[in-house]
């Protein structure tokens, strides 16, 4: 298989102490062909700290400043020879109209396609799904509305804490919207936690639902032991080489479905800079392409 089958992408989440024409410079001698960006406000607690994944970020790139420049920054983008892929600001079905138009106008004034839009975590106590799911349902097809005479497709991710944290529950909310107009952000390193399946069971049951796909993963580590002696499981993020799921399997998978999505970079390994993160992740994923 061509490398560029499955082309590589990064979200900009993971590269915080980098302004946009370092980040892009950075992808571009790595290959890196699709940028995801971040419209997110940094929490005013984070302001002027360290640089965070999900706090300070160098390219302060607010909701509001993607829609004022989002021309500019996507010549920016295309000049430096990649392409606008998708916007993951933070963003809720629960938001009001007049937020989430301002979302969905910048990611189409961008070109880049897609937008996730989140929907809330699950109850800590058992729940009536059925009652849940279609309120979900109902939200997406809300959202789905706004976006699409704007040209700008739907994803949710499967993440944990949510009702689509495994690709069956995912496909529960999916079949009720044509792929065209809502997708799936596979997101792999959530399936340590929750919601792993076989990969070629996920991408089965998902099939032209999958958008992209998020590389990143997390390994299991010891947790700590409750009041009655029992060890509750923990995790850490951890290099791609190192993590539960095999991510060959998984690229193997979508390859032999024809599932040729990008594989957009998300590794928040601690204590590792962004920079060498997408460095270590890109050359790793470019060995498994290689060998299919």
């Amino acid at each position: 298989m061509a490398i560029t089958d499955m082309p590589l992408g990064v979200t900009a989440v993971m590269l915080p102490e980098l302004d946009l024409d370092e980040q892009l410079a950075l992808c571009a001698k790595l290959g890196v062909t699709h940028y995801c960006a971040r419209p997110r406000v940094v929490p005013e607690a984070q302001v002027g700290q360290p640089w965070s994944n999900w706090g300070n970020h160098k390219f302060d790139l607010t909701p509001k400043r993607l829609a004022a420049e989002a021309t500019a920054i996507r010549g920016k983008i295309l000049h430096a020879g990649l392409v606008p892929f998708g916007t993951v600001p933070a963003l809720y079905l629960t938001d009001a109209d007049d937020e989430l138009m301002l979302n969905i106008k910048g990611c189409a004034d961008l070109g880049a396609g897609r937008i996730r839009v989140a929907m809330p975590l699950y109850p800590s106590e058992p729940f009536d799904y059925d009652a849940e799911l279609r309120k979900q349902v109902d939200g997406y097809r809300r959202v789905v509305g706004l976006a699409k005479p704007l040209g700008v497709k739907i994803v949710i991710e499967t993440h944990c804490g949510t009702i689509a944290c495994s690709p069956a529950l995912a496909m529960n909310i999916c079949r009720h919207f044509d792929p065209s107009e809502l997708g799936v952000i596979m997101d792999i390193a959530n399936y340590t936690i929750e919601g792993g399946i076989a990969p070629h069971l996920a991408v089965s049951v998902l099939g032209p639902y999958i958008d992209h796909v998020h590389i990143g993963g997390a390994r299991s580590t010891f947790g700590e032991y409750d009041a009655l002696g029992f060890r509750r499981p923990a995790y850490v993020m951890a290099p791609i080489t190192e993590v539960n799921t095999h991510i060959p399997s998984w690229i193997k998978a979508l390859a032999q479905s024809g599932r040729k999505v990008p594989l957009v970079i998300e590794d928040y390994t601690a204590n590792k800079p962004g920079p060498l993160r997408l460095s270590d992740t890109a050359i790793a994923l470019r060995r498994v392409l290689e060998a299919l």
